[in-house]
């Protein structure tokens, strides 16, 4: 094609995404407010016990890699996130005159323990009788015995009962991924922008990684690892703020790509989020080991790195976006295109080429996984001769 012809060619192209680009965004707006997705946990919120373990970045990963390109030694495990079953223990047994001064709950390490003041015993024929708790020092000190002995049980089991809790949480959301595969993914966001804005709030992660969970049954244990896709930018979001220069963005995403930045490294990944900030507003504010107050007049992002669901239809935007960054540098715009903006292809007339049938054979030309029939090796062989060939067949074929 000539410079005028594709010139006016990319022009058309470039319109018709512009509007499947908003279309998109019309049918499947950008959250703006982590509460909308649906499940979120903040990695903060994990309570400290053994049986979970954050993880890092993958050691072979470019963010993970010291300066001469070899992977540090101390780069850490390749897991973000395991979480095992925790082992639960039972109470000490409290001594048989005050088990029934009790109240209900004892045995739940994050209640206190409470006792009765008086009970009503009976006394043979003379009816009932008044007891106070306090009236028997034996009862007394054994409480304060028993009191101590539950104590101890309770430093090491109320954080059991939260990781158990935890685990209960991944053990529902497993079956949820599981049965919605093709409709939710699993994210790791960092770098949360806080923004109050007429047209919506803000108060979502801007730096995203793709996870996978997986359980191992005979443990049992959950464990998140990075999916094989790189660190994206939640361009969805900025590309519903009209007044966010789109070519600045665009500049930070080459930055993410080229830079390898990570919501689980800090430094390198603080200095683009801090970068970032500023070409949203020149009040932007960065914040180093805390999440923004939720919706400030001013952008803030602040590192508080967290686990939630989306929905999958993110990868329309993501494609849209990357077919217009292609089409304002690509030379050979693909004919199948073309054809849909007026531009017809230079394709002879099919009787010219077409190849019969009697001629077709499968040489070392035509490579295919399973045995052909002479129609599809004629397929492919008009694949390479003319870029695009159209297929009719019933159903299932």
């Amino acid at each position: 094609m000539d410079a005028e012809k594709l010139r006016v060619a990319r022009e058309k192209l470039t319109r018709v995404f512009r509007y499947l680009e908003a279309l998109n965004q019309h049918r499947n707006p950008a959250k703006r407010q982590l509460r909308e997705q649906p499940w979120s946990l903040r990695m903060r919120d994990l309570p400290d016990h053994s049986s979970i373990q954050k993880g890092a970045a993958k050691a072979n990963s470019p963010q993970a890699k010291s300066a001469n390109g070899q992977a540090m030694e101390d780069a850490g495990p390749i897991y973000v996130l395991k979480v095992r079953r925790p082992r639960l223990t039972r109470p000490p047994e409290p001594p048989e005159e005050i088990s029934a001064w009790l109240e209900d709950g004892w045995d739940d390490p994050s209640n206190s323990i409470a006792v009765d003041e008086t009970r009503e015993e009976s006394e043979n024929s003379h009816g009932q009788t008044i007891v106070k708790f306090a009236d028997d020092p034996v009862r007394t000190a054994a409480l304060g015995r028993w009191k101590l002995l539950r104590d101890d049980w309770v430093k090491t089991e109320k954080p059991a009962r939260a990781a158990m809790k935890v685990f209960e949480t991944f053990y529902a959301l497993y079956g949820r991924i599981d049965r919605e595969a093709e409709r939710v993914e699993l994210i790791l966001g960092d770098g949360i922008l806080s923004w109050r804005r007429a047209e919506g709030g803000i108060f979502h992660p801007i730096l995203l990684q793709r996870l996978q969970l997986q359980f191992d049954a005979s443990v049992p244990e959950f464990t998140l690892s990075e999916a094989d896709h790189p660190v994206e930018l939640y361009s969805a979001l900025f590309q519903s703020l009209s007044d966010v220069d789109g070519r600045a963005i665009g500049r930070c995403r080459e930055e993410l790509d080229e830079g390898g930045f990570h919501p689980l490294i800090n430094g390198s990944t603080s200095g683009f989020l801090k970068r970032l900030v500023v070409q949203l507003s020149p009040r932007g504010e960065f914040l180093e080991d805390q999440a923004p107050n939720k919706e400030a007049s001013d952008p803030c992002i602040g590192r508080d790195p967290v686990l939630f669901l989306r929905a999958r239809n993110l990868g329309f935007a993501a494609a849209i976006e990357g077919t217009l960054a292609d089409l304002r540098t690509r030379q050979d715009l693909p004919w199948s295109l073309l054809n849909i903006v007026g531009e017809e292809s230079p394709i002879s007339e099919v009787g010219k080429t077409d190849f019969p049938v009697n001629t077709i054979h499968a040489d070392g030309a035509v490579l295919l996984s399973k045995p052909a029939n002479p129609e599809q090796i004629r397929i492919a062989q008009q694949l390479e001769e003319h870029g695009g060939v159209l297929v009719q067949g019933p159903p299932g074929t």
